[in-house]
């Protein structure tokens, strides 16, 4: 007799209205964009979302890694095919259409960096790092990254970010003045939760209409970035230097 065993699903939904807790679980990968969880990401906030009993909802990772990025094999994929998939995933809480409270505890690495900042709140953790790291790789930046770092934390700070690509810890951005929430590691749930709770006074209306007023000229913007990106990133990405930079340097799971 043999017995089937079932992966964990890589996100998880819980509904505690007036929020919804939606959560990044996929250990086994270290929370990477892999094409289970780039389905099932936005699939889970379109559930979340769809409760007539949710008000705010609360986006989470794992304690120690919220996003790490996308995979080796995504990224050694071709440019045009990845991008609509990688677009989807980042975006998937600034599309939602209800506020997300992003509670980055754990480590937020290039494309889960991006996920974080498209949050409509953030709470990030003093201890855990926050890294744009495509420049250590090879390549530029790609879906709105250009746009969201320095419009988010700050123009200064998110440039140097891009340019460096180097792991920043929260209490470095803190102490740059970028502006989001960052706490104490173990109070980031708590914070997040507390911020999402005051949201979710207001009426589920309300909180629609203000996330499409908010999202309309964010998006335009994003999408904008993305236009410009895309060429350059296509094109850095095929290169020889990324490539060898990617296979020798770039973590597997």
């Amino acid at each position: 007799m043999t017995t089937s065993h079932h992966a964990p699903p890589p996100v998880v939904v819980r509904l505690e209205a007036p929020l919804a807790h939606v959560s990044l679980r996929d250990a086994a990968h270290g929370n990477r964009i892999t094409p289970a969880a780039r389905t099932a990401l936005p699939a889970a906030l379109a559930e979340a979302a769809a409760d007539p009993g949710t008000r705010v909802i609360v986006l989470s990772g794992l304690s120690g890694i919220f996003c790490s990025g996308g995979t080796r094999e995504d990224l050694t994929a071709d440019g045009e095919a990845r991008t609509p998939a990688g677009w989807d995933f980042v975006r998937a809480a600034a599309d939602c259409p209800l506020p997300v409270v992003a509670a980055v505890q754990g480590h937020a690495i290039g494309g889960g960096l991006l996920l974080a900042l498209y949050a409509d709140v953030m709470v990030l953790s003093d201890h855990s790092s926050y890294s744009a790291n495509f420049l250590t790789y090879g390549f530029t930046p790609c879906l709105g990254a250009t746009h969201l770092l320095p419009t988010v934390l700050g123009q200064a700070l998110g440039t140097e970010m891009l340019y460096t690509g180097r792991p920043y810890r929260g209490r470095e951005l803190a102490a740059r003045g970028a502006a989001v929430n960052i706490v104490a590691h173990d109070k980031v749930p708590s914070r997040a939760d507390a911020v999402a709770a005051r949201i979710a006074q207001a009426p589920r209306a309300t909180l629609q209409l203000l996330k499409q007023q908010l999202a309309v000229p964010a998006r335009e913007m994003a999408l904008a970035a993305l236009e410009r990106e895309l060429a350059h990133h296509t094109a850095t990405l095929g290169a020889t230097e990324a490539r060898h930079r990617i296979g020798t340097l770039y973590p597997s799971t």
